[in-house]
């Protein structure tokens, strides 16, 4: 059983390496994952293949933007000369991504973040999620229970809304508005009446990034904090990269980066708590009837989905601190990978809820990025707070 669920796991992944590499958007991607985490977490046998055309991939598409491609977009989006809306504005930017690219400004004698979308990839994205029709058997079969058109349908979504920074203005100016009176979490404000969908700017911050920060234990907890939080607030923040948190100086988190949200229900992240504490105090029956509940998993395997689940996270699911690094990552990967029928057993009877992609993208995130910082903390009893108390 386990060999059957690794063939039909590969030709996934071949399917989806061969049309991310045939399409603008998927080479994006591909440069996104490469961004995100470290490419020897990626298990034999695809890692070497992966983690090259993840490498190309991140090469090609950091390609910072032309100057003069920058001045157009901006003049097109406020139908005037940049000049004429800015005091100043940086030739050199401070940000390049597969996405988008940011540079400083000078706004009414303030400093600004002005972040350009890619010139034509929102119209080439658009074209290419048609590709996504070539997943959906490979998906489904890998994946018996999952319902492969709703989570295609979920990524076509949260990928047009994620190349509108109109809207991520939106969003970003609601967490700024949330957070202000926060003691120790604050969002840059946005200038909405100079928002559009291809142009964000916003108040500028100071500050040292997250794998840089003099205190990473406290740093990364509040991280979680902010993220698990979201979620309690309605909105989850699936954007937590390295470079997307700054420590500034009086010792606050400053969260940039609002294209990757989703709206959650309250529901939805109650029943996420109750899978939590089960799974931390080791009640398979609140763990199971979670699960359950929330549509992941039969109550019937709660007991195998503890037990593998506690044997792969090992000491990062205790009430004790832990160092969370590479090391830990990859220990819990061979962990997990030793126990192919259980996991080949769980993997045919779960599923994952197209409305449950964009959380679990953001946990992954999260953790993936406190990992590459490498931070101690007592991880599970964080989250559970962080999931019962938001940002309180």
């Amino acid at each position: 059983m386990a060999d059957e669920v690794l063939d039909r796991i590969d030709l996934l992944i071949g399917v989806g390496l061969r049309l991310a590499l045939s399409a603008t958007s998927g080479r994006v991607v591909l440069a996104r994952i490469a961004a995100a985490i470290e490419l020897d977490w990626i298990p034999r046998p695809w890692g070497d293949t992966i983690a090259i055309e993840l490498e190309a991939a991140r090469a090609a598409a950091c390609e910072p933007i032309d100057m003069r491609r920058v001045v157009r977009v901006l003049r097109d989006a406020w139908g005037r000369r940049p000049a004429d809306e800015l005091d100043q504005l940086d030739r050199e930017p401070v940000a390049v991504t597969p996405i988008a690219q940011v540079h400083r400004g000078v706004l009414d004698g303030a400093a600004v973040a002005v972040k350009v979308l890619r010139p034509g990839l929102d119209a080439s994205v658009r074209l290419d999620l048609a590709l996504l029709d070539g997943l959906r058997r490979p998906l489904g079969a890998a994946f018996p229970g999952l319902d492969a058109g709703a989570v295609l349908h979920e990524v076509r979504e949260r990928a047009l809304e994620e190349l509108d920074l109109e809207n991520e203005a939106w969003v970003q100016r609601r967490f700024h508005r949330e957070l202000r009176n926060h003691p120790f979490l604050t969002v840059p404000a946005p200038v909405t009446r100079l928002s559009h969908h291809t142009v964000l700017v916003s108040e500028w911050v100071d500050g040292v990034p997250l794998h840089r920060a003099a205190d990473s234990a406290t740093a990364a907890a509040r991280l979680l904090l902010f993220v698990l939080g979201s979620a309690r607030a309605g909105t989850i923040y699936a954007g937590a990269g390295r470079d997307d948190v700054l420590v500034l100086g009086d010792g606050r988190l400053a969260i940039l980066d609002f294209g990757a949200t989703r709206s959650v229900e309250p529901h939805r992240v109650q029943a996420a708590a109750a899978a939590l504490q089960g799974f931390t105090t080791g009640d398979a029956a609140s763990f199971g009837s979670a699960l359950e509940q929330l549509g992941w998993l039969p109550s019937g395997h709660a007991d195998a989905a503890l037990e593998l689940a506690r044997d792969v996270l090992a000491e990062l699911a205790g009430v004790d601190p832990v160092r969370l690094d590479s090391k830990a990552v990859l220990a819990a990967r061979g962990r997990l990978l030793s126990r192919p029928e259980l996991l080949a057993k769980l993997v045919l009877a779960g599923a994952l809820p197209a409305a449950d992609l964009w959380p679990a993208l953001a946990v992954a995130r999260l953790f993936a990025t406190i990992a590459r910082v490498g931070a101690t903390g007592p991880w599970s009893e964080l989250a559970r707070a962080a999931l019962r108390d938001g940002w309180s």
